[in-house]
């Protein structure tokens, strides 16, 4: 067909990608474009730019059943290019179609793609609403007949819709396929859910259908199922030609990991199916940009890649005798490290424990939905984690004259940096066992530190009877494995683990483990956060303490603080044990002044035990040479030196504000309106499919007038990508814009 330089009022654009796809896609386009006498155009990309011996497009005197464009005016464009999106995108960048129409032929994509590394760019980033259809042929049959004969001969069409914002579109679509298209309009409520479930569906559909609610060809239907993917196949296969549906917002974990509803039903529907996602706003569009942005900007592995990494995982996380001999070895390194408070042996344990393997597993797992790797790696971590603890225990009892080290207490009070330094640690650990090129020697040690010190300070606090180390070490160790592991499965997701398509038991294992681990880091979170507001507000409370006391026996002269400790906090009172060097006695009413000055910086109670060290102060002493000299000199002796006392410093005298005298605002005196005279116009040349009363010129379906209804003209009209729109009311007294060439004054 000859090229169309004029902008077309309804432009939709379908990317051809061979020619298997020609016919199906091209029926599709020219249906919904024929409805609002717009143009279609072929977009084929290929290396050279040149067009393909295949890229026919069929002439109006042979349109027919077959050949379903008939007089629907369509454009080709021939584009060169390697990456087939990006070449997509570049035409819809510069000038947005209405209507972006692309195939899918139903193979889900590899790794961290949905639909495909082609498709699943142009879906993100393209600036216009967008179709995804998937003709569903038989095994016998040639690609794309089944669609071309439906679109032909389109009379029932299936809709799920439950509410979100791509079911108007979908509906709107169908309703333009044919004036004698009967739309069903679907809801799956969940068997456990019960009835009020059903009465939901309902309400939601009444919302969502209310602008075609007057034409009588949308129907609501509310079906009960196990599931969601189960009641719209089962309802689609009940005579229905075709279906639309919108694309669901699902979490992003679905969405990569499993396709979303959509995808599935497109899969597993044996009637076409039309995928529809409308246009986002520009806020969501930047957002979703950028998130997929920096998501493409890591590597990804590919299947030979992803089966190496797994295979390196399961084999390290399978306990042998060797992951015992170097546990119980790096156990008691690091016992030792803590009974001798020495940060580098505790180092050196870190270096030989063999945790990370069998801790990074359960991320593995959970992401591949593996259930026997999980088992191994829950296996392996547990069993190391109770040798640990054991050889901590005997390390401790060999030394009944231990007691707590610094070491040892600074792991019993987890806190929210303890959780940020695992989840680092795991996220480390996971990329460096995906790519070869980086060492995984140094992570391992990171996650070692993580967890190896924490167990062997649990045996350490069993055998010294203090439940408050064991259980505060333990909380640590607990920790930093859940966060460990949750890191490492995201950085595999991220890389492009997934789960085999089409494995239920895995994806029911992936759901099972992703929803327990959330919920512990929630959890874990939730309480480390407590923890940490209350210790940053006790460290700022003996900060105000130190302060307090230091400034304050400072004024009492030849007095020294030595060291302190809070006894006692029931809450109202602080029981402080105060320890001083002085040079001279410390009287009674001195000791009860400063508990006053102290509580009235605290503004607390303050209880105060005050022990006063006596202290001797000797001047500096000279030994005498032996070289003979002359008569000696007198020795000065120095003589002490007051200390001055600090001098008040006057507050300022507040000045009074002058208050501005308000202005009388003047008031204007309204004109009367003049009120037009109404004028009536009726709704013809509609074909009986009747007008869209829209909220705005070409915006939201505010719903549907019938062909021979009255409205009244408002006088304001607008022209909007070359529509002239006219605002009238309808008899129920609803204002709304129309096409002015659908109404007739009369």
């Amino acid at each position: 067909m000859s090229q169309s330089q004029a902008k077309p009022r309804y432009h939709v654009l379908v990317a051809i990608g061979d020619k298997e796809q020609l016919r199906p896609l091209l029926a599709a386009g020219c249906a919904l474009a024929r409805v609002r006498d717009g143009v279609v155009t072929l977009l084929c990309v290929t290396p050279d730019g040149a067009r393909p011996d295949w890229l026919v497009v069929p002439e109006p005197p042979a349109a027919s059943t077959a050949e379903p464009c008939g007089n629907v005016h369509v454009n080709v464009l021939v584009r060169p290019g390697r990456d087939a999106g990006a070449t997509i995108l570049a035409p819809v960048r510069a000038d947005p179609p209405d209507l972006l129409l692309l195939g899918w032929r139903g193979s889900p994509g590899r790794g961290r793609y949905l639909l495909g590394s082609t498709l699943d760019p142009v879906i993100r980033y393209a600036s216009c609403n967008v179709a995804v259809v998937h003709a569903n042929d038989g095994p016998d049959e040639p690609a794309g007949r089944d669609l071309v004969e439906v679109l032909g001969r389109v009379r029932r069409v299936l809709v799920p819709a439950a509410g979100g914002p791509n079911a108007p579109l979908a509906l709107e679509m169908a309703l333009n396929l044919s004036p004698n298209v009967q739309v069903t309009a679907l809801y799956v409520a969940r068997d456990t859910l019960g009835q009020a479930e059903v009465a939901l569906g309902y309400e939601r559909l009444n919302t969502t259908l209310a602008p075609w609610t007057d034409g009588g060809r949308v129907q609501p239907k509310v079906v009960r199922a196990s599931g969601i993917i189960e009641g719209i196949l089962a309802e689609a296969s009940a005579g229905y030609d075709l279906v639309l549906i919108g694309a669901t917002r699902e979490s992003f974990l679905d969405r990569v990991l499993f396709g979303n509803v959509p995808q599935a039903v497109a899969v597993q529907a044996t009637v076409p199916i039309i995928v529809v996602r409308h246009h986002a706003g520009r806020i969501e569009t930047l957002l979703r940009r950028a998130w997929w942005g920096l998501f493409d900007a890591l590597p990804t592995l590919t299947i030979a890649g992803q089966s190496e990494v797994y295979r390196n995982v399961r084999r390290g996380a399978r306990p042998r005798v060797d992951f015992f001999v170097m546990s119980g070895l790096a156990a008691a390194i690091a016992a030792l490290g803590l009974l001798l408070n020495s940060p580098a042996v505790i180092i050196g344990a870190m270096l030989v424990a063999p945790l990370m393997q069998a801790v990074i597993g359960l991320g593995l797992g959970v992401v591949q939905g593996d259930l026997h790797l999980l088992r191994l790696a829950v296996s392996a971590t547990l069993r190391g984690a109770l040798l640990a603890i054991a050889v901590g225990l005997l390390m401790g009892l060999a030394m009944p004259d231990g007691s707590p080290t610094a070491e040892m207490l600074s792991r019993t009070h987890p806190t929210l940096l303890d959780l940020g330094v695992a989840l680092v640690s795991g996220a480390a650990g996971a990329y460096a066992l995906c790519r070869k090129d980086v060492s995984s020697a140094l992570p391992g040690v990171a996650i070692a530190a993580a967890l190896m010190p924490p167990l062997a300070t649990v045996g350490l606090g069993l055998a010294l009877g203090s439940s408050h180390i064991a259980v505060g070490a333990l909380a640590l160790f607990l920790t930093n494995l859940i966060a460990i592991s949750g890191a490492g499965g995201l950085i595999f997701l991220w890389l492009g683990f997934r789960p085999e398509p089409g494995k239920q038991k895995r994806r029911r294992v992936f759901r099972s483990g992703v929803l327990g681990m959330v919920a512990l880091l929630v959890a874990v979170s939730a309480v480390l956060g407590v923890l940490t507001v209350n210790a940053l507000r006790e460290a700022a409370f003996q900060r105000t303490v130190q302060a307090a006391l230091a400034e304050e026996i400072a004024t009492m002269g030849q007095v020294e603080l030595a060291n302190w400790q809070i006894t006692g906090d029931d809450g109202q009172t602080v029981h402080l044990e105060v320890h001083v060097r002085a040079t001279r006695p410390v009287l009674h009413q001195e000791t009860v002044d400063l508990q006053e000055r102290v509580a009235l910086r605290l503004q607390r109670p303050v209880a105060l035990v005050l022990t006063v060290i006596p202290t001797i102060q000797l001047n500096p002493f000279v030994p005498p040479t032996f070289t003979p000299t002359p008569t000696p000199g007198p020795i000065s002796t120095p003589t002490p030196t007051s200390t001055p006392s600090p001098t008040p410093t006057l507050s300022p005298t507040p000045t009074d504000t002058p208050t501005p005298t308000p202005t009388p605002t003047p008031t204007s005196t309204p004109a009367p309106t003049l009120t037009p005279t109404p004028v009536v116009a009726v709704v013809s040349g509609t074909g009986g499919r009747g007008l869209f009363l829209r909220r705005t010129p070409g915006g939201a379906i505010a719903r549907t007038l019938r062909e021979g209804e009255r409205v009244e003209l408002l006088y304001r009209s607008e022209t909007t990508d070359g529509v002239e729109w006219v605002e009238v009311r309808d008899e129920q007294g609803r204002i709304g814009w129309v096409a002015t060439k659908y109404i007739t004054p009369r």
